[in-house]
């Protein structure tokens, strides 16, 4: 008779039967006699119980071949599911990680402290101008240079087409011969008054004296450049036409001469709405440059330059946290892996246990199924030859037996390094608290990369929100 069950080995389970079948304990013991080996009816006995114990053994044997090899496949199996709940790998990248994190703050911490203490610098200079000028309002960034250029470039276009259109009369080349005049003339006028408005025309804004009296001069020098300029223009533009265009080298002195002898009989509209047109533009450009940033001067300049160092130094700060980002992913991405690993691991390795459980018990129903059939085919033969019942050690037995109680046993040492293995494969699988333990130590590591992180985060966005 062969069992199998689950993934337990095939197992040879004899009966009574078959054992005397196969034994022919008759013959045997009648054998005994011819041969001289046993002479009395107790020597008969003697020999019996040992082939008998022999055949069991062989039988017990080969079982504990097969129950060993099962437990030995089960132990690396538990092996390597256990190493799924062994932290120290797991605790070992942490360090590192956490190591690092530590380094790049420090790192990163002694530039942004340097940052951080220019920007301080920079904020008491914007504060000491602001209560030295009395401003409480925050500066106006509404009109910045990057608004204000396609204005003047429309400015410059519309101007040097007006040009292109008045010098062309006198030009060979017609409207295309009036291009490089009329664009020299649109850069000076329109660039020229910004650069006015930008740069002097806000001083008048100023609550200082002196810079409101210096502001004042230069608005009368920019209306004299403006004028003068637009001037000497629609002189030059009547010379040009006049005179003939690009073949005259006179044209810049007849029109000096014309302008120093007021002779405005030389200008045509023409000349008169080229000057209009340009002192308008000009005088529009000159407005526009002087809204362009804050029109208190300096405020907006001393703005940006504190500006600058709070964008340098959340700049720095975003590289940081950009870093101990990906740090702590890494980290947590490692910690999931080892959880999910656990997890999974968890179930195959109970199963192992029950197995190895059911192993145990079937190893022990199959020790208990020899020491039967053994006991009743000795009791069986004894009873019916009438030998007397003895109990005793026969030297053909690798086991203890006893009769007549119990006529066949197995007992230590041989058949017991199954089940000690078993047990100790066992006591592994079933300790659960290794297993919670090691997932209360990923917890752990997990609190301990988030903590960190967190310490170093707030470190500099509390400095962050102070700018």
């Amino acid at each position: 008779m062969r069992r199998r069950d689950s993934n337990l080995p095939f197992m040879p389970i004899p009966s009574v039967k078959k054992v005397k079948s196969e034994l022919k304990l008759g013959k045997l013991a009648k054998s005994a006699v011819r041969s001289g080996e046993a002479t009395t009816r107790a020597q008969v006995g003697e020999v019996i119980e040992g082939k008998v114990s022999n055949h069991l053994n062989a039988v017990h044997e080969k079982g504990v071949g097969k129950f060993g090899g099962r437990i030995k496949h089960l132990k690396g199996m538990v092996a390597r599911y256990a190493g799924a709940f062994d932290t120290e790998p797991l605790e070992t990248s942490l360090e590192g990680t956490i190591q690092e994190i530590e380094q790049e703050t420090q790192r990163h911490g002694a530039t942004l402290e340097r940052l951080r203490n220019d920007f301080d610098e920079a904020d008491r200079h914007y504060q000491e101008f602001r209560e030295k000028n009395g401003l409480s309002r925050p500066p106006d960034l509404s009109a910045g240079l990057a608004g204000a250029l396609p204005i003047f470039i429309i400015m410059m276009v519309v101007e040097a087409g007006a040009n292109m259109f008045f010098f062309s009369p006198g030009s060979d080349f017609g409207l295309l011969g009036g291009f490089f005049y009329s664009l020299v003339i649109s850069v000076l006028n329109i660039g020229g008054a910004a650069l006015f408005g930008y740069a002097f025309f806000r001083w008048l804004n100023s609550r200082s004296w002196i810079r409101k009296f210096f502001g004042a001069i230069m608005a009368l020098v920019f209306v004299g450049f403006l004028l003068t300029l637009n001037v000497v223009v629609g002189f030059y533009r009547s010379a040009f036409v006049a005179l003939g265009g690009e073949g005259n080298t006179n044209l810049l002195q007849t029109a000096l001469d014309h302008i120093t002898s007021l002779n405005l009989s030389t200008l045509d509209e023409f000349s008169f709405a080229m000057m209009l047109i340009g002192i308008t533009l000009g005088a529009l450009a000159c407005a526009k440059g002087a809204r362009v940033g804050d029109a208190y001067p300096g405020y907006h300049r001393i703005y940006k330059f504190r500006e600058n160092y709070r964008r340098r130094f959340e700049d720095e700060a975003d590289v940081l946290a950009e870093h101990l980002g990906s740090l702590r992913d890494k980290a947590l991405g490692d910690i999931e892996a080892f959880q999910e690993q656990a997890r999974n691991s968890i179930a195959p390795y109970r199963e192992i246990g029950k197995e190895i459980s059911d192993l145990m018990a079937r190893f022990d129903a199959f020790e208990a199924h020899l020491e039967n059939v053994g006991n009743e085919v000795l009791g069986s033969f004894h009873e019916g030859k009438g030998l007397p019942a003895t109990t005793g050690k026969s030297s053909h037995f690798k086991h203890k037996w006893v009769l007549p109680g119990k006529l066949f046993a197995f007992g230590e040492p041989n058949s017991r390094f199954i089940k000690l293995a078993g047990d100790s494969v066992l006591g592994e699988i079933m300790n659960e608290g290794r297993i919670q333990a090691s997932m209360d130590k990923a917890r752990a590591l997990r609190n301990r990369v988030l903590d960190a992180i967190n310490r170093m985060e707030h470190l500099f966005v509390a400095q962050e929100r102070t700018l």
